[in-house]
């Protein structure tokens, strides 16, 4: 699952839980990858997402699982990511920072056991799997 599926599975989870989404980006974009608003409070959630694959065609892991210590590099950069999206936007009563991983044992086994010290910087976690199921951890 790339991360292009990982945002899109994202996506529609949000908008089926009342969120507008008003930013999805590409692999090939520089940005925010998810910025979507609860349109019943008005609050912004800011999404940084990983995939677990390669997304460019011809690359050499496109369409193979990354290895293990590609995975922890996603999920290492995915946290500072995240954690700089926090420190940018740090009204945790008006916006929301998240990431969002593929739902496998590989990054699970790497998340679960900080999801606490990832809850307490208020940071949510999204996992997506490949049928389009997103689980929050």
């Amino acid at each position: 699952m790339d991360e292009n599926a990982v945002i899109e599975a994202v996506c529609a989870y949000l908008t089926q839980n009342g969120y507008e989404v008003e930013q999805r980006l590409h692999t090939t974009q520089q940005g925010i990858d998810i910025i979507a608003r609860q349109a019943s409070s008005g609050q912004r959630l800011y999404i940084e997402a990983k995939g677990a694959t390669s997304s460019i065609e011809g690359s050499a892991r496109f369409g193979k699982g990354f290895t293990a210590s590609q995975v922890y590099d996603r999920v290492s950069k995915g946290i500072y990511a995240g954690l700089r999206l926090r420190a940018a936007h740090p009204d945790r009563a008006r916006e929301d920072v998240g990431l969002a991983f593929p739902d496998t044992p590989q990054f699970r086994k790497l998340l679960e056991p900080v999801s606490k010290q990832l809850s307490d910087a208020s940071l949510a976690v999204f996992l997506a799997s490949p049928d389009g199921h997103v689980t929050r951890l």
